[in-house]
């Protein structure tokens, strides 16, 4: 499904010590989302090791990210389509 998801932009280094080593982006709702999910993944555009410079820009800001939403009862992923900065 489709939409849009706000809040606060975050990474975490995932995978230490691996060859896979890298950052990982999680995106804290401020929007309806935030009832149900308190961290949200978003899948990056890059290898596993590598920034993708379209999330790094807007890092520790508050962002819209429209995505691809793919939602169970127990997770939650982002793959985005377009990051910007809240105004």
């Amino acid at each position: 499904m489709k939409g849009t998801i706000t809040g606060h932009l975050s990474v975490e280094i995932e995978r230490v010590g691996t060859r896979s080593e890298g950052p990982e982006y999680y995106i804290k709702p401020t929007d309806d989302y935030r009832d149900r999910w308190e961290i949200i993944h978003v899948r990056k555009q890059t290898h596993r090791w590598e920034e993708d410079s379209n999330l790094q820009n807007c890092m520790n800001k508050e962002v819209e990210i429209l995505a691809d939403i793919i939602e169970t009862r127990t997770s939650i992923t982002l793959d985005y389509f377009e990051v910007k900065e809240k105004e």
